[in-house]
């Protein structure tokens, strides 16, 4: 019975070890073979500072196989690169190069320690995202421009005044590369918009009217990126089209009648919201200016941007035809609305992932280099 319990234990404790002591020796052989990888490419690197190119390709193959990190992958693709070149190995070259890309696609060219040939193979690949998609959140700034007053007093001696509100904005972003600096810039977003009207009429009524409008925009905007390493400044320019989803107004009527027996001479009206869906036209467009910056290496290969934008609306918010049927407004309220544009300062905070398709442009693979 004790032999038995002793063998139990012996296999147990085997197996028990095996498994403490298999990881360490897989981590162990593993961090040798990176080791060894790395004075791999130590060694090709004084190879090829001593001019024996020939050798370079020998001594990479095995650990570009298995054994490089990223880091080391894109130096050894642009070691083995620049061999292919000095053997005129044009095929070969652009393969290296685009293996290199697709692992490092914001490769940066040091004109310092890349020879010409390598610059000029650089440059006939695609190296440009093909586009970057994120998303958008941040506040806005509704500024009403009238374009006619009316009201239901003297319009010519109205003391109406309008007041900016803050509102929000969140969206998606898509942004597609044109060329190098220039990048076409688009996305649906959703925007809350809102202001403050307040008038005097009638010679007792005081009338206080807070609008809340929710739209779906959509901007089409041309960037232009100016020179920076991780921050770069933009500007950009282009239209936005938005659709009203909804539209309604808190509103409060206050009268002061003075000396009058009317409850302390003052007396008001308030009540729910009041739909504007009505009174409002659906679709809606601005002209869209602004700029900002992107910085890039916070997080990742994404892009935080801060952006801010002036969107001069070109068309009247109100629908003329509708103007005097809501009996609410107009009767309890003693309401009308002028006829006015809606102009918004949007300023955003965003994250944008860029996407790389690196490859051989078109008519760039007979061009010497």
């Amino acid at each position: 019975m004790t032999d038995q319990f002793f063998k139990l234990f012996k296999k147990t404790a085997i197996i028990l070890g095996s498994l403490i002591l298999f990881p360490g020796l897989i981590f162990g052989q593993v961090k040798e073979e990176a080791n060894g990888c790395a004075k791999t490419l130590q060694n090709a690197r004084k190879t090829y500072e001593q001019g024996r190119i020939e050798e370079i390709p020998g001594l990479l193959n095995e650990c570009l196989q298995s054994g490089f990190n990223e880091q080391e992958k894109v130096e050894a693709y642009r070691l083995l690169t620049l061999a292919n070149l000095y053997f005129d190995e044009k095929g070969k070259a652009q393969e290296s190069m685009l293996k290199m890309l697709k692992i490092d696609p914001e490769y940066e060219i040091n004109p310092v320690v890349d020879p010409p040939e390598f610059i000029n193979l650089y440059n006939m690949f695609r190296t440009n995202p093909v586009y970057l998609f994120g998303g958008m959140a941040g506040a806005n700034f509704t500024q009403v421009n009238v374009i006619q007053n009316y009201s239901l007093d003297n319009p010519e001696l109205t003391d109406a005044e309008y007041r900016v509100r803050t509102g929000f904005q969140v969206g998606v972003i898509f942004e597609f590369s044109l060329s190098k600096r220039i990048s076409l810039m688009t996305g649906p977003q959703f925007n809350f918009l809102t202001y403050e009207y307040r008038e005097s009429k009638l010679g007792f009524a005081k009338e206080t009217f807070i609008e809340k409008q929710s739209r779906i925009s959509l901007p089409l905007t041309f960037k232009y990126e100016f020179n920076g390493d991780k921050i770069i400044p933009f500007f950009r320019i282009g239209a936005e089209g938005n659709y009203l989803l909804g539209a309604e107004a808190d509103v409060e009527r206050f009268d002061d009648f003075g000396d009058q027996d009317v409850a302390d001479g003052n007396r008001g009206v308030k009540g729910p919201s009041v739909d504007l869906s009505e009174q409002r036209m659906n679709f809606n467009w601005s002209v869209v200016a602004g700029g900002g910056i992107k910085v890039r290496e916070l997080l990742g290969r994404g892009y935080f941007t801060f952006d801010v934008r002036y969107a001069y609306g070109m068309m009247n918010v109100v629908n003329p035809e509708n103007r005097y049927s809501n009996t609410e407004l107009k009767y309890d309220y003693l309401h009308l609305d002028d006829d006015f544009k809606m102009n918004n300062l949007m300023i955003s905070i965003g994250y944008t992932v860029p996407v790389y398709r690196p490859k051989l442009k078109k008519n760039k693979k007979d061009l010497i280099y």
